[in-house]
């Protein structure tokens, strides 16, 4: 994995650089301050292959969208908290739809 943003800690000292790759150490070492979440570069076949929305067919997204969407109130006045809520829902059906033998 390579770093696609600097990494720095709460004094904003810098522990990874931009464009580093990542090694286990290294991730240990983020860990221990504390990083829980790092951006990292990927191209576009590895995204697709860890994104569960991208492995859906065009219909099948679009269905279980409109479902989720049905489940909410008021889904075009989603503030921060709903959207990541209903992104979250809309990953775990995705998941289920792609492994339907582990729901």
């Amino acid at each position: 994995m390579v770093v696609a943003r600097d990494v720095k800690n709460i004094d904003g000292m810098l522990l990874a650089p931009s464009g580093c790759e990542l090694s286990e150490r290294q991730i240990g070492i983020l860990q221990t301050w504390g990083i829980v979440e790092v951006d990292v570069e990927a191209s576009e076949e590895q995204a697709k292959a860890h994104d569960p929305l991208a492995q859906l067919p065009p219909e099948t997204l679009v269905k279980i969208t409109a479902e989720l969407r049905a489940r909410f109130w008021k889904p075009d006045d989603f503030g921060p908290v709903p959207a990541e809520i209903f992104k979250l829902m809309l990953l775990r059906q995705a998941r289920r739809n792609l492994n339907p033998a582990k729901s």
